[in-house]
């Protein structure tokens, strides 16, 4: 399915009946990476919505480039009034995350719990900062396929790259077939990210924090810092698998999910109360 959020065509699923869960996939990705928790959810009576940040997946990149991370959560925003869902949790994992913490910086009334997997609050260091901007360089030179297999190294878990399953092989073909103008945007919005370390004290909302002990992308103390500084974390696990660990460890990344979602209460779609969220600015 798709709407036109913010004068641009966005790409989404909707499943399912009850309080609403929200997952934001991770660069350069899409909505599908979350296509194993749609069953189990739905199963528990949740509303899953999946969706494609624009640019990636089915949502266009629209007439000019997303200036940063706010354009993304604003289409987040603008997805939740068109479906006329109030409150959601939010689930988002590696650049989703960072889109998540940015939605809850800007729009905290939206989020009733959040679910951090494989993310973390802090902005890039020196030597991050050189490597997107290699690979920046590298998008500019029209070295696209550079780019993309970089990603994919660090989204393999050691010890399977040579033998991937079919999973795996279909996120090879997601990441070469991103069109190098979300590619660059992308970086840019990742690149440009705050820290969002000194908003964590404030977030009473629940929330979830999922790590993965072989993740090449994001070094898993990240996760133990962001589950130290969150106020009312329900749990953080770190399961034994790499960067998609959603994918890869599906059953106990979902057992672990379902456990966090039972414990939140069902929030009310939009209605005439609730003129309010759907008057935010996006």
């Amino acid at each position: 399915m798709k709407a036109n959020i913010n004068g641009t065509q966005i790409g989404y699923d909707d499943f399912g009946k009850g309080p609403a869960v929200l997952f934001v996939h991770g660069y350069p990705l899409n909505r599908k990476m979350w296509r194993k928790q749609v069953e189990p959810l739905v199963a528990d009576g949740f509303r899953v919505i999946l969706t494609d940040l624009r640019g990636f997946g089915e949502s266009d990149i629209g007439a000019e480039n997303p200036e940063g991370l706010s354009t993304y959560s604003d289409d987040l925003v603008g997805l939740l009034n068109y479906l006329g869902i109030g409150r959601a949790v939010v689930c988002g994992i590696s650049m989703g995350g960072y889109v998540l913490f940015d939605l809850l910086e800007r729009y905290p009334q939206r989020v009733v719990g959040a679910c951090f997997v494989v993310t973390r609050p802090v902005g890039d260091d020196v030597q991050e900062k050189v490597k997107r901007a290699e690979l920046r360089a590298a998008l500019e030179a029209g070295e696209t396929d550079k780019v993309r297999e970089a990603f994919l190294q660090v989204m393999m878990t050691p010890g399977k790259r040579k033998s991937r399953s079919a999973d795996m092989r279909e996120v090879c073909e997601w990441v070469r077939g991103a069109d190098p103008r979300s590619l660059a945007a992308g970086l840019e919005a990742i690149g440009r990210r705050k820290d969002y370390t000194p908003i964590l004290k404030n977030l009473s909302l629940p929330t979830l924090v999922v790590g993965a002990d072989q993740d090449q992308a994001m070094h898993p103390r990240h996760s133990d810092l962001l589950a130290s500084r969150l106020p009312n974390c329900f749990r953080s696990v770190s399961l034994k698998g790499g960067h998609l660990v959603n994918l890869e460890k599906f059953q106990a990344f979902n057992k672990h999910l379902l456990e966090f979602l039972r414990g939140i209460g069902p929030e009310p779609a939009i209605d005439d109360e609730d003129e309010e969220f759907i008057d935010q600015p996006v």
